[in-house]
């Protein structure tokens, strides 16, 4: 089958069938699938499990005059395929990509971009951040990084402990792991308070960049107003725990509450999980308000924050959801709302 050939039936003749019907799948690579849900705006939806080169949710917005990708992804073959989408919806050029924030699973890709001189638009903080969070270790560092971890798993109470306590060593050892076999490449385009909110006129389709620190200090909330889309990046994990290593956990329930007073029929693409609407945003607000209430009542106990960790019971509602490990998780929500918690009473 030649190029073109292959091109129309993998990917043109889906996305003329879905601007007629809409919702249809242009593209399944397995590590992620790209599904039209817009007139204009493309989900790229991760498969994790199928592969990393997403590893996070992303997209395209394309307007009559540019094209705007959001996501720079974990790695950069994640880059390349929302680059392939952005060419094949639209002749117009790419206006840039949009970090929704600094974490690696969404920035390490961006090396896909800068070698195809796309600019990558970002959070002013993102490669301070980055370049602190993420620098090489020496084998003796590694090792004086990974102790307390290694600590942990062996001085585990019982089972449960010690699943838990080997599920964060391991996802430690991946991200150094990540680390090293990473090339960054940082945004080109940091945004600043100056700069924000930002609106980019894609040609009769505008696309509104906001900051709402809350899942990190460097959030940005992407949103397609005339189309009811918003791209939310890790402010929403669906159908899963929210990772909470470097939260404002207070503040990140504000904007949980921002994103419930959105129109009901807002379709929200999230940083992980499917695309949801405003059932899973409260659903992902009763996860955190869970959290604080028993981190509230483990601290009027006076139990200290390891045992209050430990001591967290999944609500039976929730115990399908993902959950990275428990020490980003519960475990970071725990400090997260003791510190916040105390610095309230101070």
């Amino acid at each position: 089958m030649r190029r073109r050939e292959f091109l129309q039936a993998t990917i043109a003749a889906p996305i003329v069938a879905a601007r007629r019907g809409g919702g249809a799948t242009l593209v399944d690579r397995g590590f992620a699938r790209v599904t039209r849900i817009a007139d204009g705006v493309f989900a790229t939806i991760a498969e994790p499990r199928r592969g990393l080169q997403c590893y996070s949710n992303g997209g395209v917005i394309a307007g009559r005059d540019a094209v705007l990708i959001v996501e720079g992804h974990f790695q950069p073959e994640g880059a390349a395929l929302e680059i392939e989408i952005a060419r094949t919806v639209s002749r117009s050029p790419i206006r840039g990509v949009v970090d929704t924030h600094y974490h690696l699973d969404h920035t390490f890709g961006n090396a896909g971009y800068a070698s195809q001189q796309i600019q990558v638009l970002a959070h002013h903080e993102t490669e301070r951040l980055m370049r602190s969070a993420y620098a090489r270790l020496s084998e003796e560092a590694r090792a004086a990084w990974l102790g307390p971890w290694e600590k942990r798993v062996a001085a585990a109470r019982d089972r449960t402990d010690r699943a838990r306590a080997a599920g964060d060593l391991e996802q430690m050892r991946w991200m150094g792991n990540a680390v090293d076999h990473a090339t960054p490449a940082f945004p080109s385009e940091p945004l600043g308070p100056r700069d924000l909110p930002k609106t980019i006129d894609l040609g009769g389709l505008s696309v509104s960049i906001d900051a709402r620190p809350g899942h990190s200090p460097t959030d940005l909330l992407i949103r397609v107003p005339d189309r009811g889309v918003v791209f939310t990046g890790d402010l929403f994990f669906n159908h899963a725990y929210p990772v909470v290593f470097d939260a404002n956990v207070l503040a990140w329930r504000r904007v949980l509450d921002e994103l419930a007073a959105f129109d009901k029929a807002t379709q929200f693409i999230p940083g992980h999980g499917p695309i949801g609407g405003l059932n899973e945003i409260r659903e992902n607000a009763a996860i955190m308000d869970g959290l604080r209430d028993h981190a509230e009542l483990m601290m009027r106990a006076g139990v200290p924050v390891d045992e209050a960790e430990r001591r967290y019971l999944v609500p039976h509602r929730f115990r399908g959801f993902e959950m990275l490990c428990w020490a980003f998780t519960v475990g970071g929500a725990m400090r997260n709302y003791y510190a916040a918690l105390r610095s309230a009473q101070a």
